[in-house]
């Protein structure tokens, strides 16, 4: 039969989303249960979703459709009760009802008439709501009940919880753990246990924090007797109904094992998913999908050090399985669950040595720490789907307490046989996920009436209840935290006693002060430290298997403190918002910041302890510290900028954690759900799910409130412009700022124009490319410098850009605008982005550009705006930069000769740095000298580079540049480039094309610049000349070429070379505002560390000032906040080597005169050479280097680089 099958005999049924297992010949109508067939009680649920049905069906006159199934708004299968449907145009019947948050449905439709009632064939239809933020779209056709098309949709946050309880509930089926269903919303002890990350940031609606719904029993015992889950922990876990598999079944008698049904398809699948999908086809129970997942984590990987797709694609399979998604059935065999235990202590050791191996040494490059991040992220999430292995659950025959129980003759002999037959044998032949949610609901059901059985026979049952707990490793945490305080020392041991009273003070009261709730926060910070502490040691090889049992217990309470405290972090929000939010500090002295100001560091530990980029927590956390003790922080304008740069770095590092999830589980959650035949909507939100249970999601919420608070206290608008002008078009949101992005567009928008929101931006894109495919406007999500790479591309082209680093306001103002035709202003008064008026037609750069290349007035390519007239040299030969000329050296040269000049006579304002020169013509003598073969490859390559498309140019690009760095310089060359410098001199080897730093044509970071290298290291010296001429050819520079008109051939480069000094803050100056070209006021920005963070436009925020020239009055408009710095790598090595900023220590931040002193000073100099330069505006570049002076002393000076003009 294929109905709910809820009578009291035949054992439980291990529902899988379309996939049950059916046995003996289809019924067309099932069997008709009503609530009385249900013994001992009946299951309740703590939330509801909507959930709309339609099918389409033409009946006859007086006939209705009625949707009949197992939940009491579909009649619990019986006709009489069950709602009608109603009519619409088209034969579509449809009704909305609520439905249960983690129950799996099953419904289906009947045709009632005056003859009779008629069902639909098949199966039952099915379908499970995810959660309380999800409603559910089902659409039907009658008699396809195998092609249910379900659509989750998001309700909006005044639907969320309206009408129904206002308990928080995770997710379930996207990231439940361990889960159990059957209780009732006012019981404990239920949920999805072992879960990390199970809570979906979700507060009671009256932004309390007293959890009114949910018992306050801190752990202690429920209305069954056993210990149950506190309050927060409930909202930690996720709340009751997270179990989506079938509801638990009561039998008497083992029934034949049925056909075992299911989805494998593995087209298009490789890898760790491949492997996955075609073992689950053969893995039937528990033991063997356990089996499947340390094959994977264990036995595939050398040295049993699982990587991250073995990680993530295991956690997703088995969050599935532990919630009931994907379906555990028995195969016959008899195992008991000391092979489970087996199995779990294998993997376990498997994690902990993949997470130690994160541990390193010494500073991890940019890669090894992504990974590092990546694996750590997925080995812990994995260690709370693991059951335990302690023991006595390795013993030969464990948990024989439920034998015991079986056998005793005080208790009803039904209920004996439901005992033996669900549990006992079950658990001791086949034990899975639910067998714990059978248990706990048939502890519900012999408690429901004290005094209904034997008190000792009551008793014994909960000790077995909480015995396989232990086993599901589904413990409370206050067990899980007592099991593990033996192995204490005698501080630790107070301070879990501290804990636990704090936590019952907390849970006890409906409304807990906020100076508890802060109390709770930091000793549970303080507990999770210590045992974080215990476990970094990592794990030894040679460990013995009983050691390893306190370990996974220490691992557990080190994640549940996490899951914790995320929800104390949540509540002490909710305090702050219901106090009045960002609106009340905005206006509030110190004291009032002390509390949002510590729970963010509280916060911030607890993302450190998850082994996430401690280094730049630590600086956060002090920063964080010396702003708030050092001045009142919305006294003045530059105090709450400080602190907003501190908090908005905070924001940043909160969304690559949440980027990191997402990278880590997305995929495979989707793959895997499609393979597995899994609703869409189950592996859809997985990853969100994850990231909004991870206390990077609260740390994200409250530096929010924050930065909100600080930019109003600032005087700051949410938007900033980079470039002013205005335009029309329809307003379409992108991950980046690409050709490729541009391209997937409709013809029809890419001519009509788009004003692009793109998600983030690296600062180095190209925008002239971009313009022909349609781009008329940005608006980019995240802060850039002005004056990076991106900035001055933008204003060469004239198109309208803005950046809006605030979420609440795109969200509000933004958003809602996408997809429709929108004006984009950017005016140095501010930003303004709205609809369009109807009847507007597109506008922007594009009113300005034609098919013909920029610069062209007739279809014919211009040379106003590059160098056409040069002198190419025969010989190789080196120009000491005092000789450079604009013919023979290039744009840049020739201005740090004239730069040399005026550093000399500018009474030590600045300096500039030692240099020489390969002029024009100096690659092609030498291509020439390597040979025909060589010189033949080159002219090739060149004229496929004038014409070549697609992946043609592509090849043509990488041919052309592998030729280049393959040139060695002649050894005469070398040497007269070593002799301009001393022997241990550092350089900087630097492009000056023909095609760059001219008034027409920037080429900002076009080319190729190599720093680092030591001058008397002939072959580095070789390689980063080769590498520089390389870059003329790179697929960028050979498209910004065509956009401007100029020929491949003409393109030329001279290569600088030049001293290379280390700058502990590097700048860029434009020395009239770019923003409307006033030239009474200079901008300047400023960043730690060498000059690329701030052209590449690297993620965060320089130090940015306006200064009156005339008055010589300061603006300080932002404060630096980027996480890293980038300066000269060791000697030996070559480019730039990265180190963590700490602003607290840089004295551009804490010292307001040396700030006022540092700006005059770049003012100064920005001046002076715009009037060296017939005073057209300059964009000047260049760094404070610190200088050992005599007697040791260090000085530092104002080093200028380079300047060309303006865009």
């Amino acid at each position: 039969m294929q109905s709910s099958r809820l009578q009291a005999s035949g054992r439980v049924q291990l529902g899988r989303h379309h996939r049950q297992c059916h046995v003996g010949s289809i019924q067309h109508r099932p069997l008709r249960n009503t609530r009385g067939s249900r013994p001992y009680g009946t299951v309740a649920f703590a939330s509801t979703v909507p959930l709309t049905v339609s099918v389409r069906k033409q009946v006859k006159f007086g006939e209705v459709l009625k949707v009949v199934g197992n939940i009491q708004a579909f009649g619990d299968w019986n006709i009489d009760g069950a709602p009608t449907l109603t009519w619409n145009d088209g034969h579509h019947w449809k009704l909305t009802t609520e439905v249960p948050v983690g129950f799996q449905v099953k419904f289906k439709f009947v045709k009632v008439g005056k003859s009779g009632s008629d069902w639909e064939s098949g199966h039952d239809r099915e379908l499970t709501a995810l959660g309380p933020e999800y409603g559910l779209k089902a659409s039907c056709e009658w008699n396809q009940t195998e092609a249910t098309s379900v659509e989750a949709y998001k309700l909006e946050p005044q639907e969320v919880g309206a009408g129904r309880s206002s308990s928080p509930s995770k997710q379930a089926v996207a990231a439940g753990g361990w889960s159990v269903s059957g209780s009732d919303s006012g019981s404990n002890g239920n949920g999805s246990f072992g879960s990390q990350g199970s809570n979906n940031g979700t507060y009671n609606s009256n932004g309390s924090n007293n959890g009114s719904s949910r018992n306050k029993n801190n752990g202690r015992r429920s209305r069954d007797g056993t210990l149950s889950l506190s309050s927060f922990e409930e909202e930690a876990r996720g709340s009751t109904g997270s179990w989506v598999g079938a509801a638990p079944e009561f039998v008497r008698s083992r029934k034949k094992d049925g056909e075992r049904q299911g989805v494998w398809n593995t087209n298009g699948l490789e890898g760790v998913a491949l492997e996955l999908v075609k073992g689950d086809k053969e893995a039937s129970n528990w033991l063997s999908k356990l089996g499947l997942q340390k094959r994977m984590l264990v036995d595939r990987k050398p040295r049993m050090r699982p990587g991250v797709d073995e990680l993530a694609y295991c956690y997703v399979y088995a969050t599935w399985i532990n919630t009931g998604a994907i379906q555990c059935a028995e195969t016959g065999g008899h195992h008991r669950p000391n092979h489970h235990a087996n199995l779990a202590l294998q993997m376990f050791r498997s994690l902990e040595w993949s997470i130690g191996d994160t541990i390193r040494s010494s500073p991890p490059s940019p890669e090894e720490a992504a990974a590092d991040v990546q694996i750590t992220l997925a080995a812990r999430r994995m260690h709370s789907r693991l059951p335990s292995f302690s023991g006595e659950f390795r013993q030969s025959v464990p948990l024989t307490r439920i034998r015991d129980i079986a056998h005793r003759n005080d208790i009803p002999k039904d209920l004996k046989d439901e005992i033996k037959h669900t549990l006992q044998n079950k658990l001791h032949r086949s034990a899975g996920p639910e067998d714990l949610v059978a248990s706990e609901a048939m502890l519900k059901r012999i408690t429901a009436k004290p005094g209904e059985f034997n008190a000792s026979f009551v008793e014994e049952f909960k000790i077995f209840i909480r015995e396989l707990r232990d086993f599901f490793n589904a413990s409370t945490l206050v067990e899980l935290l007592d099991s593990s305080k033996d192995a204490v020392d005698e501080p630790h041991a107070a301070c879990l006693g501290q804990f636990r009273t704090i936590m019952s003070r907390v849970e006890a009261a409906s409304n807990p002060p906020l100076d508890d709730l802060m109390s709770l926060l930091f000793i549970g910070t303080q507990l999770r430290t210590f045992y974080a502490a215990g476990l970094s040691a990592g794990l030894r090889n040679d460990v013995p298997d009983d050691a390893l049992v306190m370990r996974q217990r220490w691992r557990l309470a080190e994640i549940r403190l996490e899951e914790y405290c995320f929800v104390v972090l949540s509540r002490i929000i909710n305090v702050v918002e219901q106090q009045g939010g960002a609106g009340k500090l905005a206006r509030s002295n110190n004291q009032v910041w002390a509390i949002p100001f510590a729970a963010l560091t509280a916060g911030l530990r607890h993302l450190g302890l998850s082994q996430f980029n401690g280094r730049e927590l630590l600086s956060l956390e002090n920063e964080l510290q010396a702003w708030h003790s050092s001045t009142p922080l919305v006294e003045t304008r530059e105090a709450a900028l400080r602190a907003k740069a501190s908090v908005d770095r905070v924001m940043r590092l909160a969304g690559e954690y949440s980027d990191a999830v997402m990278r880590v589980f997305d995929s495979p959650a989707a793959r895997l759900g499609n393979a597995l035949g899994l609703p869409p909507h189950m592996a859809n939100v997985f990853g969100e799910s994850e990231v909004r249970s991870s206390m990077a999601f609260q740390v994200s919420k409250l530096a929010t409130m924050m930065s909100k608070a600080l930019r109003a206290s600032a005087g700051m608008d949410a938007w900033d412009g980079l470039v002013t002008g205005e335009c029309v078009g329809q307003l379409v949101e992108v991950d980046s700022l690409s050709p490729e992005a541009l391209s997937r567009l409709p013809r029809q928008l890419q001519e009509q124009g788009a004003v692009l929101s793109v998600k983030a931006s690296d600062g180095d894109e190209e925008i002239g490319p971009l313009v022909p495919l349609g781009l008329r406007g940005v608006v980019l999500r995240q802060d850039l410098p002005h004056l990076s790479h991106l900035g001055v591309r933008a204003r060469q082209e004239q198109v309208p850009f803005a950046t809006c680093d605030d979420a609440e306001h795109y969200g509000k103002v933004v958003k809602p605008l996408l997809g429709k035709l929108v004006r984009l202003a950017v005016t140095p008064e501010g930003v303004k982005l709205e609809a369009a008026p109807a009847g507007s037609r597109s506008s922007g750069p594009s009113a300005v550009a034609s098919s013909s290349p920029r610069g062209s007035q007739n279809g014919e390519a211009s040379t106003s705006g590059w160098q056409a007239s040069i002198s190419r040299s025969s010989l190789p030969t080196v120009v000491p930069l005092a000789s450079a000329r604009l013919d023979t050296c290039g744009s840049k040269s020739t201005k740090c000769a004239e730069l040399e000049r005026m550093a000399a006579a500018s009474g030590n304002l600045f300096r500039t740095a030692q240099g020489c020169c390969l002029p024009f013509g100096t690659m092609e003598t030498v291509i020439e000298r390597a040979g025909p073969i060589v010189s033949a490859q080159y002219k090739t390559l060149l004229d496929k580079l004038g014409s070549a498309e697609g992946a043609a140019l592509d090849e043509a690009c990488n041919s052309m540049q592998g030729l280049l760095k393959r040139l060695s310089l002649p050894q005469d060359l070398i040497s007269k480039i070593s002799s301009t410098f001393d022997r241990d001199t550092m350089l900087a080897v630097r492009s000056s094309a023909n095609v760059e730093d001219l008034a027409g044509m920037s080429a900002a970071g076009l080319y190729e610049s190599v720093v680092g290298v030591p001058a008397n290291n002939a072959a580095e010296v070789s390689l980063a000349v080769a590498t520089v001429w390389a870059s003329l050819y790179t697929r960028r520079a050979v498209l910004s070429r065509r956009v401007a008109g100029v020929p491949q051939p003409a393109a030329c480069m001279s290569v600088l070379i030049q001293e290379l000094h280390v700058p502990e803050l590097s700048f860029v100056l434009h020395t009239a505002r770019p923003s409307d070209g006033n030239r009474g006021v200079l901008l300047a920005e400023v960043a730690p560390g060498q000059g690329e963070t701030l052209a590449s436009g690297a993620r965060g925020t320089p130090w940015r000032f306006e200064v009156d020239k005339a008055a010589r009055k300061i603006r300080t408009m932002a404060f630096a906040n980027f996480s890293k710095a980038l300066t000269a790598p060791p000697r030996g090595r070559t480019g730039l080597m990265s180190v963590d900023v700490d602003y607290s220590k840089q004295r551009l931040s804490t010292d307001e005169s040396y700030r006022q002193q540092v700006v005059l000073q770049l003012s100064q100099a920005g001046s002076l050479i715009e009037e060296a330069f017939q005073g057209v505006p300059q964009d000047v570049e260049g760094g404070l280097v610190p200088v050992q002076g005599p007697g040791g002393k260090i000085e530092s000076y104002l080093y200028v680089f380079q300047t060309r003009p303006q865009h």
